[in-house]
Protein backbone atom coordinates (compact mmCIF):
# COMPACT_ATOMS: atom_id res chain seq x y z
CA UNK A 1 0.00 0.00 0.00
CA UNK A 2 2.75 2.24 0.96
CA UNK A 3 4.99 1.81 -2.19
CA UNK A 4 1.58 2.11 -4.22
CA UNK A 5 1.07 5.76 -2.53
CA UNK A 6 4.86 6.98 -3.30
CA UNK A 7 4.11 6.01 -7.05
CA UNK A 8 0.91 7.78 -6.92
CA UNK A 9 2.69 11.09 -5.56
CA UNK A 10 5.78 10.72 -8.04
CA UNK A 11 3.70 10.53 -10.82
CA UNK A 12 1.44 13.82 -9.59
CA UNK A 13 4.67 15.37 -9.24
CA UNK A 14 6.12 14.83 -12.41
CA UNK A 15 2.72 16.09 -14.03
CA UNK A 16 3.46 19.02 -11.78
CA UNK A 17 7.26 20.16 -13.36
CA UNK A 18 6.01 19.77 -17.03
CA UNK A 19 6.60 23.47 -17.60
CA UNK A 20 10.21 23.39 -15.68
CA UNK A 21 11.29 20.25 -18.09
CA UNK A 22 10.03 22.18 -21.27
CA UNK A 23 12.23 25.04 -19.98
CA UNK A 24 15.43 23.20 -19.10
CA UNK A 25 15.17 21.57 -22.50
CA UNK A 26 14.32 25.05 -24.61
CA UNK A 27 17.72 26.55 -22.17
CA UNK A 28 19.46 23.67 -23.18
CA UNK A 29 18.77 23.75 -26.79
CA UNK A 30 19.54 27.36 -26.85
CA UNK A 31 23.05 26.90 -25.27
CA UNK A 32 24.15 24.41 -28.09
CA UNK A 33 23.11 26.98 -30.84
CA UNK A 34 25.25 29.60 -29.12
CA UNK A 35 27.92 27.01 -28.81
CA UNK A 36 27.61 26.11 -32.17
CA UNK A 37 27.12 29.92 -33.61
CA UNK A 38 30.44 30.75 -31.37
CA UNK A 39 32.53 27.80 -33.27
CA UNK A 40 32.24 29.38 -36.71
CA UNK A 41 31.62 33.23 -36.38
CA UNK A 42 34.25 35.82 -37.17
CA UNK A 43 35.86 37.78 -39.45
CA UNK A 44 38.57 35.95 -41.49
CA UNK A 45 40.07 36.18 -45.36
CA UNK A 46 40.76 32.94 -47.05
CA UNK A 47 43.56 32.52 -50.04
CA UNK A 48 41.86 29.65 -51.84
CA UNK A 49 44.18 27.54 -53.61
CA UNK A 50 42.94 23.70 -52.64
CA UNK A 51 42.08 21.13 -55.32
CA UNK A 52 38.92 19.55 -53.75
CA UNK A 53 41.02 16.94 -51.89
CA UNK A 54 39.44 14.42 -49.24
CA UNK A 55 43.08 14.88 -47.15
CA UNK A 56 43.31 18.21 -45.81
CA UNK A 57 46.07 19.24 -43.56
CA UNK A 58 45.87 22.30 -41.22
CA UNK A 59 48.68 24.26 -39.88
CA UNK A 60 49.07 26.59 -36.96
CA UNK A 61 51.23 28.93 -37.57
CA UNK A 62 51.88 33.02 -36.70
CA UNK A 63 53.98 33.57 -33.42
CA UNK A 64 56.79 31.13 -33.80
CA UNK A 65 58.65 32.44 -36.90
CA UNK A 66 62.12 31.43 -35.28
CA UNK A 67 61.06 27.51 -36.11
CA UNK A 68 59.60 28.20 -39.45
CA UNK A 69 62.82 27.52 -41.42
CA UNK A 70 62.78 23.82 -39.75
CA UNK A 71 59.27 22.77 -38.91
CA UNK A 72 57.47 24.55 -42.45
CA UNK A 73 60.24 23.38 -44.28
CA UNK A 74 59.82 19.76 -42.98
CA UNK A 75 56.12 20.19 -43.80
CA UNK A 76 56.50 21.63 -47.42
CA UNK A 77 59.29 18.42 -48.05
CA UNK A 78 57.18 15.55 -46.82
CA UNK A 79 53.58 16.48 -47.42
CA UNK A 80 52.22 14.12 -50.41
CA UNK A 81 50.88 16.46 -53.23
CA UNK A 82 47.40 14.78 -53.19
CA UNK A 83 46.71 16.78 -49.24
CA UNK A 84 45.68 20.08 -49.68
CA UNK A 85 47.28 22.33 -47.03
CA UNK A 86 46.03 25.69 -45.66
CA UNK A 87 48.15 27.39 -43.76
CA UNK A 88 46.36 29.55 -40.68
CA UNK A 89 47.42 32.55 -38.47
CA UNK A 90 44.16 33.06 -35.38
CA UNK A 91 44.03 37.23 -35.06
CA UNK A 92 46.48 38.47 -37.35
CA UNK A 93 48.12 38.36 -40.85
CA UNK A 94 51.45 37.39 -41.84
CA UNK A 95 53.52 38.59 -45.20
CA UNK A 96 56.21 35.63 -44.82
CA UNK A 97 53.36 32.43 -44.28
CA UNK A 98 51.38 34.33 -47.14
CA UNK A 99 54.86 33.92 -49.15
CA UNK A 100 55.41 30.46 -48.46
CA UNK A 101 51.60 29.67 -49.16
CA UNK A 102 51.54 31.19 -52.47
CA UNK A 103 55.06 29.81 -53.40
CA UNK A 104 54.04 26.17 -52.53
CA UNK A 105 50.81 26.65 -53.84
CA UNK A 106 48.96 26.52 -50.88
CA UNK A 107 45.75 28.13 -49.22
CA UNK A 108 45.90 30.67 -46.66
CA UNK A 109 43.05 31.55 -44.09
CA UNK A 110 43.50 34.33 -41.49
CA UNK A 111 41.07 35.96 -38.42
CA UNK A 112 40.71 39.12 -37.05
CA UNK A 113 39.96 37.92 -33.54
CA UNK A 114 42.70 35.66 -32.32
CA UNK A 115 40.69 32.45 -31.55
CA UNK A 116 42.88 29.29 -32.55
CA UNK A 117 39.30 27.23 -32.45
CA UNK A 118 37.74 29.37 -34.80
CA UNK A 119 40.33 29.55 -37.70
CA UNK A 120 40.67 25.80 -37.30
CA UNK A 121 36.81 25.64 -37.71
CA UNK A 122 36.21 28.03 -40.89
CA UNK A 123 39.54 26.59 -42.72
CA UNK A 124 37.81 23.00 -42.51
CA UNK A 125 34.31 23.91 -43.24
CA UNK A 126 35.75 25.56 -45.96
CA UNK A 127 37.38 22.73 -47.68
CA UNK A 128 33.91 21.14 -48.01
CA UNK A 129 35.61 17.95 -49.96
CA UNK A 130 37.97 16.97 -46.99
CA UNK A 131 36.99 14.17 -44.79
CA UNK A 132 40.72 13.38 -42.89
CA UNK A 133 41.83 15.89 -41.32
CA UNK A 134 45.18 16.49 -40.46
CA UNK A 135 46.69 19.34 -37.72
CA UNK A 136 49.87 20.54 -36.97
CA UNK A 137 51.01 23.27 -34.77
CA UNK A 138 54.59 25.26 -35.95
CA UNK A 139 56.53 23.78 -33.40
CA UNK A 140 56.01 20.40 -34.74
CA UNK A 141 59.14 18.41 -36.21
CA UNK A 142 57.86 16.00 -38.97
CA UNK A 143 59.64 13.46 -41.04
CA UNK A 144 59.44 11.38 -44.20
CA UNK A 145 56.25 8.79 -44.02
CA UNK A 146 54.65 11.20 -41.16
CA UNK A 147 51.17 11.33 -43.05
CA UNK A 148 51.17 8.16 -44.65
CA UNK A 149 52.10 6.19 -41.12
CA UNK A 150 49.13 8.33 -39.48
CA UNK A 151 46.54 7.58 -41.86
CA UNK A 152 47.68 4.02 -42.76
CA UNK A 153 47.60 3.29 -38.93
CA UNK A 154 44.32 5.05 -38.25
CA UNK A 155 42.38 2.92 -41.11
CA UNK A 156 44.45 -0.32 -39.37
CA UNK A 157 42.50 0.47 -36.14
CA UNK A 158 39.07 1.35 -37.48
CA UNK A 159 39.63 -2.41 -39.42
CA UNK A 160 40.43 -3.76 -36.08
CA UNK A 161 37.08 -2.78 -34.80
CA UNK A 162 38.60 -2.53 -31.18
CA UNK A 163 37.96 1.56 -31.04
CA UNK A 164 36.58 3.74 -33.16
CA UNK A 165 38.91 6.59 -32.95
CA UNK A 166 38.66 10.46 -32.05
CA UNK A 167 41.95 11.21 -32.88
CA UNK A 168 45.36 9.36 -34.11
CA UNK A 169 48.47 10.91 -33.18
CA UNK A 170 52.10 9.90 -33.04
CA UNK A 171 54.34 9.43 -30.45
CA UNK A 172 56.02 12.71 -29.35
CA UNK A 173 58.88 13.34 -27.71
CA UNK A 174 58.35 16.06 -25.00
CA UNK A 175 54.72 15.11 -24.35
CA UNK A 176 53.24 14.07 -20.56
CA UNK A 177 52.08 10.71 -22.04
CA UNK A 178 54.14 9.80 -25.16
CA UNK A 179 57.60 10.69 -23.98
CA UNK A 180 57.93 7.29 -21.82
CA UNK A 181 56.52 5.40 -24.98
CA UNK A 182 59.88 7.02 -26.68
CA UNK A 183 62.31 6.34 -24.07
CA UNK A 184 61.37 3.10 -23.70
CA UNK A 185 61.56 2.62 -27.69
CA UNK A 186 65.62 3.89 -27.01
CA UNK A 187 66.15 2.26 -24.07
CA UNK A 188 66.01 5.51 -21.91
CA UNK A 189 63.56 4.55 -19.95
CA UNK A 190 65.65 4.45 -16.50
CA UNK A 191 68.22 6.80 -17.52
CA UNK A 192 65.22 9.48 -17.34
CA UNK A 193 64.42 8.54 -14.20
CA UNK A 194 67.86 8.63 -12.25
CA UNK A 195 68.09 12.05 -14.11
CA UNK A 196 65.06 13.52 -12.89
CA UNK A 197 63.52 11.53 -10.77
CA UNK A 198 60.68 10.33 -11.95
CA UNK A 199 58.73 8.60 -14.97
CA UNK A 200 55.61 9.43 -14.64
CA UNK A 201 52.38 10.21 -17.49
CA UNK A 202 50.45 13.10 -16.55
CA UNK A 203 49.45 15.71 -18.97
CA UNK A 204 50.68 18.10 -16.28
CA UNK A 205 52.55 18.31 -13.14
CA UNK A 206 55.85 16.22 -14.54
CA UNK A 207 58.97 17.41 -15.78
CA UNK A 208 58.43 16.40 -19.38
CA UNK A 209 55.99 19.24 -19.26
CA UNK A 210 57.73 21.97 -17.34
CA UNK A 211 61.46 21.13 -16.98
CA UNK A 212 63.15 23.05 -19.29
CA UNK A 213 66.45 21.14 -18.99
CA UNK A 214 63.95 17.50 -19.43
CA UNK A 215 63.10 19.16 -22.95
CA UNK A 216 66.58 19.80 -23.74
CA UNK A 217 67.38 16.27 -22.60
CA UNK A 218 64.53 14.17 -24.83
CA UNK A 219 65.17 16.46 -27.46
CA UNK A 220 69.41 15.65 -26.98
CA UNK A 221 67.56 12.11 -27.19
CA UNK A 222 66.03 12.69 -30.13
CA UNK A 223 68.92 13.39 -32.72
CA UNK A 224 69.89 12.99 -35.04
CA UNK A 225 66.43 13.56 -35.50
CA UNK A 226 65.12 11.95 -39.04
CA UNK A 227 67.89 8.83 -37.52
CA UNK A 228 65.45 8.30 -34.63
CA UNK A 229 62.35 8.64 -36.65
CA UNK A 230 63.20 5.80 -38.88
CA UNK A 231 64.62 4.13 -36.15
CA UNK A 232 60.81 3.93 -34.40
CA UNK A 233 58.98 3.46 -37.51
CA UNK A 234 60.89 0.35 -37.83
CA UNK A 235 59.24 -0.77 -34.72
CA UNK A 236 56.21 -3.71 -35.04
CA UNK A 237 52.74 -1.51 -35.33
CA UNK A 238 51.51 -0.53 -31.53
CA UNK A 239 49.37 1.65 -30.00
CA UNK A 240 47.63 2.60 -27.03
CA UNK A 241 44.56 4.97 -25.85
CA UNK A 242 45.86 8.09 -23.80
CA UNK A 243 43.67 7.86 -20.23
CA UNK A 244 43.51 11.27 -19.98
CA UNK A 245 44.17 14.97 -22.26
CA UNK A 246 46.18 14.90 -25.27
CA UNK A 247 48.36 17.66 -26.96
CA UNK A 248 46.26 18.20 -30.49
CA UNK A 249 49.58 19.39 -31.83
CA UNK A 250 50.20 16.90 -34.46
CA UNK A 251 46.56 14.79 -34.86
CA UNK A 252 44.68 13.17 -37.42
CA UNK A 253 40.97 12.86 -37.32
CA UNK A 254 37.55 12.55 -39.14
CA UNK A 255 35.39 14.89 -40.57
CA UNK A 256 32.28 13.26 -39.59
CA UNK A 257 33.82 13.48 -36.15
CA UNK A 258 34.49 17.27 -36.39
CA UNK A 259 31.04 17.28 -37.55
CA UNK A 260 29.06 15.12 -34.73
CA UNK A 261 30.90 17.64 -31.66
CA UNK A 262 29.74 20.36 -33.91
CA UNK A 263 33.49 21.76 -33.96
CA UNK A 264 35.96 22.67 -31.53
CA UNK A 265 35.22 24.68 -29.11
CA UNK A 266 36.00 28.77 -29.44
CA UNK A 267 35.89 30.98 -26.12
CA UNK A 268 34.11 34.40 -26.10
CA UNK A 269 37.34 35.90 -24.93
CA UNK A 270 40.54 36.01 -27.53
CA UNK A 271 43.57 35.02 -26.86
CA UNK A 272 42.30 31.66 -24.84
CA UNK A 273 45.10 28.66 -25.19
CA UNK A 274 43.94 25.24 -24.68
CA UNK A 275 40.40 25.26 -24.49
CA UNK A 276 40.40 23.43 -28.54
CA UNK A 277 42.17 21.24 -27.29
CA UNK A 278 40.76 20.59 -23.49
CA UNK A 279 37.23 20.09 -25.09
CA UNK A 280 38.06 18.06 -27.63
CA UNK A 281 39.59 15.18 -25.54
CA UNK A 282 36.60 15.81 -23.11
CA UNK A 283 34.41 14.98 -26.16
CA UNK A 284 36.57 12.02 -27.36
CA UNK A 285 35.35 10.16 -23.80
CA UNK A 286 32.16 11.37 -24.36
CA UNK A 287 31.47 10.37 -27.39
CA UNK A 288 33.88 6.48 -26.79
CA UNK A 289 35.76 7.77 -29.45
CA UNK A 290 39.29 7.33 -27.91
CA UNK A 291 42.75 9.12 -28.45
CA UNK A 292 44.63 6.65 -29.30
CA UNK A 293 48.36 6.95 -30.04
CA UNK A 294 50.63 5.21 -32.57
CA UNK A 295 53.77 3.87 -30.98
CA UNK A 296 56.10 3.74 -34.16
CA UNK A 297 55.69 6.80 -35.40
CA UNK A 298 57.42 9.57 -33.67
CA UNK A 299 57.50 13.44 -34.19
CA UNK A 300 59.41 16.23 -32.12
CA UNK A 301 57.40 19.37 -30.09
CA UNK A 302 59.86 21.64 -29.62
CA UNK A 303 58.85 22.28 -25.95
CA UNK A 304 56.08 23.51 -23.54
CA UNK A 305 55.83 27.25 -22.27
CA UNK A 306 57.44 26.21 -19.44
CA UNK A 307 60.53 25.09 -21.59
CA UNK A 308 60.83 27.16 -24.22
CA UNK A 309 63.22 29.79 -22.70
CA UNK A 310 65.39 26.90 -22.03
CA UNK A 311 65.02 25.32 -25.45
CA UNK A 312 65.35 28.99 -27.34
CA UNK A 313 68.51 28.58 -25.58
CA UNK A 314 69.70 25.11 -27.20
CA UNK A 315 68.26 25.02 -30.52
CA UNK A 316 71.57 26.97 -32.44
CA UNK A 317 73.36 23.67 -31.15
CA UNK A 318 70.84 21.16 -32.65
CA UNK A 319 70.19 23.46 -35.61
CA UNK A 320 72.56 21.29 -38.00
CA UNK A 321 70.67 17.99 -36.99
CA UNK A 322 67.17 19.21 -37.67
CA UNK A 323 67.33 21.44 -40.68
CA UNK A 324 67.00 19.53 -43.98
CA UNK A 325 70.32 21.51 -45.65
CA UNK A 326 72.09 19.34 -47.58
CA UNK A 327 75.07 21.52 -47.90
CA UNK A 328 76.88 22.10 -44.76
CA UNK A 329 78.00 25.75 -46.00
CA UNK A 330 74.17 26.18 -46.14
CA UNK A 331 73.71 24.68 -42.46
CA UNK A 332 76.78 26.88 -41.07
CA UNK A 333 75.43 30.10 -43.68
CA UNK A 334 71.59 29.46 -42.07
CA UNK A 335 72.64 28.86 -38.21
CA UNK A 336 74.42 32.08 -38.13
CA UNK A 337 72.01 34.08 -39.36
CA UNK A 338 68.99 32.67 -37.06
CA UNK A 339 71.45 32.43 -33.78
CA UNK A 340 71.33 36.36 -32.48
CA UNK A 341 67.65 36.09 -33.39
CA UNK A 342 67.18 32.90 -30.81
CA UNK A 343 68.99 33.90 -28.36
CA UNK A 344 67.02 36.90 -27.39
Amino acid sequence: MLVALVKRIQKALNKRDWPLRIISSIGHDLREKRIKWLNFSGSYTFIDRSKGSQRLLIILAGYKSFLWPLTLERIAKFVPSDIDVCILSSGLYSAPLAELAERQGWSYLYTKANKVSLVQNLAIAVHKEAKWIYKLDEDIFISEGFFEGLLESYLRIKEEGLYNPGFCAPVLNVNGYSYINFLKTINADEEYRNKFGELKRAVNGIKAHSDGEAAKWLWQKSLPFDEVAKRLRSQPFNYSAAPHQFSIGAILFEREFWEEVGGLRTSLHEGVLGIDEENLCQDCMKFSRPILVIHNLFAGHFSFGLQEPAMRQYLPEIYPQLSLKVSETDEEENLQNQVSFFVH
